[in-house]
This record gives structure tokens, sequence and C-alpha cells, in this order.
């Protein structure tokens, strides 16, 4: 099941965040190019995946992130994973691949800022591992 891309936000110069959703194995896939650039776009990005989420009822969420931009700082995550609530991620593993592998380090304080606030993630700087982690992996 493919959906067509899906513009989030905009970048400095005009160019939208696509979304592409795709549905395998019970699992929600989200490729993301383009640009986000503030706090507000971050959120709506993770917004428009979770009314996909809900749309499609997926067991696992898995994003493939290949966009450029703002990635928050510790205070900025604790914004997003709190106006996050009740979207829809709750009880979902949610695995999430920095294609770039430029922002892990910074991307891993989100993973623990969103665990503290009861979600299932885990950041990836490749695929297939992301895939392992949500089959067969556990959540420590």
């Amino acid at each position: 099941m493919n959906a067509p891309p899906d513009a989030v936000g905009t970048g400095g110069d005009g160019a939208p965040c696509d979304l592409r959703f795709e549905v395998r194995d019970g699992c929600l896939c989200v490729r993301s190019s383009g640009t986000i650039d503030t706090l507000e776009e971050i959120i709506g990005f993770f917004r428009r995946i979770a009314a996909e989420l809900r749309r499609v009822r997926a067991g696992g969420l898995l994003i493939v992130d290949s966009t450029e931009g703002a990635v928050p700082d510790a205070d900025g995550f604790e914004m997003l994973a709190g106006s996050l609530h009740n979207e829809g991620f709750e009880g979902v593993r949610i695995a999430f691949v920095d294609v770039k592998g430029t922002a892990i380090g910074r991307i891993e304080v989100g993973e623990i800022v969103a665990r503290r606030h009861g979600y299932h993630f885990r950041v990836f700087d490749n695929e297939p591992l992301a895939w392992l982690w949500l089959r067969y992996g556990k959540d420590d």
C-alpha cells in the first residue's frame, strides 16, 4: 500500500519535506526527504506520521529519514514528546534511521527523552539493524 508524498513543512528555500508511506510486514514504513527547519515543522512531521499510523493500524513504525535541517536540543525533544501524547505512538515500536548518520548523537538524546515519556523508540544508523530490532529486539 503506497500513499503519495505528503508535504509537512517547508525549509528556508521553500522545499517541502516529503513523506512516503508503505505498509510492510505489519509495519508502517515512512521515507522522508526534504528540509525541516523548525521545532514546529518537526512536530508536524511526527503528527502526519501519527495520522497515517492510526489510519493503517500498524504495530510497528520504521522512519527512514533523509531530511536536512534542524535537530532539537533536549528541551526541544521534551516539547516534541509532550506534544505527541495520545497521537497514536503509544505501545508502538518506533525505529528511526538517520540515513546520513550525521545526527545520531543528537537524535539519541531524543531516544532517551522518548523512552522517559513511555515511547518504544530507538535510533539507528542503518535500516537492516532497525528492521531486526522491530522484529526481534527487546525494549530495555
